[in-house]
């Protein structure tokens, strides 16, 4: 994916991301070139290795981290309603991290 076509994405990831964000009065978020960067390494290098794996939690600091695998190009719109998905997963009534989701409202 060429740079424009990256930051294109991602900006559509962010917009869908945060539209979501709002049905649940969660603030939005910003993107992070920083955090960016060290996602598409991140990801580079478990392409290279096609081992699917979360991070060390130190790497993160407070950061959380979804990961996700496809065949085929999607959209950013596409990624972030496969993210949403999970809300139906999602326990509302004990909020916080589930194995079952990655869903978090902060």
């Amino acid at each position: 994916m060429g740079k424009s076509a990256s930051k294109q994405f991602a900006e559509e990831v962010l917009q869908c991301h945060n539209e979501y964000r709002k049905k649940h009065q969660a603030p939005p978020l910003k993107l992070s070139r920083k955090l960016s960067k060290e996602a598409a390494r991140y990801a580079e290098s478990l392409a290279s290795t096609r081992i699917l794996k979360h991070s060390e939690e130190s790497s993160r600091g407070s950061c959380g981290e979804n990961l996700a695998w496809a065949s085929y190009d999607q959209t950013g719109t596409d990624v972030a309603d496969r993210w949403y998905e999970e809300v139906k997963q999602y326990n509302f009534n004990r909020p916080g991290f589930s194995s079952g989701t990655v869903l978090c409202w902060r």
